[in-house]
């Protein structure tokens, strides 16, 4: 039987973990991403399900760092199955009229620039196998906005638009969704004071904070046959801050 394979991009974060795990503990190889951070025990937890692991470096700045991990993932592996692109940076809060060009240009060049070629890179390789599930992670802010992150926005609202213009236009061999978290307890969320924590909780109807498994569990479905109807959804996950 051929082990199918995930790629995630952003594989040591925390969602990244999570996700990879989900995978791992499901029979499939990962092939992960990586650009501040190599973690050698957590590939070694993966390898304890039985499966196996490439992990190489890749800046989303660079074209050619992303066109080089496609292609090595894809020549490692027999069968890719799944790409999640996870990948993306935050942005320092502060009025759009007081941010910096080059911040602005970073911010969009990782996030949503470095997502669209990834997307490209992948499309080129499910065409032409004729099969393929791709998952993009968004946010509740490319849907609602935030105040004082309006550029991360921006580029997570693109990352809504692209993953359902690419339902479209890459059906009906592949499904491409897109997953939005909520505000989860993760080391990109640790600047919150603890009153905004406290806020947060009381504004959300499950009234806690979202698990990176929360968000891995989403991203499995979406990708598992159990969803082989559903194309072109921005599933949100945020415990119901964006209100139903």
């Amino acid at each position: 039987m051929i082990r199918k394979t995930a790629i995630i991009t952003g594989g040591f974060g925390d969602i990244g973990k999570a996700t990879a795990e989900k995978f791992a503990q499901n029979g499939y190889n990962i092939a992960l991403t990586y650009l501040n951070s190599f973690d050698a025990g957590f590939i070694a937890k993966l390898k304890t399900y039985g499966i196996e692991v490439l992990a190489l470096y890749c800046d989303q700045r660079s074209e050619s760092d992303i066109i080089n991990f496609v292609n090595s993932a894809f020549k490692e592996f027999e069968y890719v199955d799944v790409a999640v692109l996870n990948a993306g940076k935050a942005e320092t809060e502060a009025l759009l009229s007081e941010k910096e060009t080059e911040e602005i240009d970073d911010i969009l060049t990782v996030n949503l620039r470095g997502t669209i070629l990834f997307a490209r890179e992948i499309a080129k390789k499910f065409l032409s196998q004729k099969h393929g599930n791709i998952v993009m992670i968004s946010s509740v802010y490319g849907q609602t906005g935030g105040s004082m992150e309006s550029v991360y926005s921006a580029s997570k609202a693109g990352i809504i638009g692209l993953s359902k213009s690419l339902a479209v236009e890459l059906s009906p061999y592949i499904r491409v969704n897109c997953v939005s978290p909520g505000y989860i307890d993760t080391k990109m969320n640790t600047a919150y004071s603890k009153d905004t924590v406290k806020y947060i909780k009381n504004e959300t109807p499950l009234e806690r904070l979202g698990e990176p498994t929360d968000i891995a569990n989403a991203i499995y479905f979406l990708s598992s046959d159990e969803s082989s109807f559903i194309t072109g959804v921005d599933l949100t996950v945020s415990g119901g801050i964006v209100k139903f």
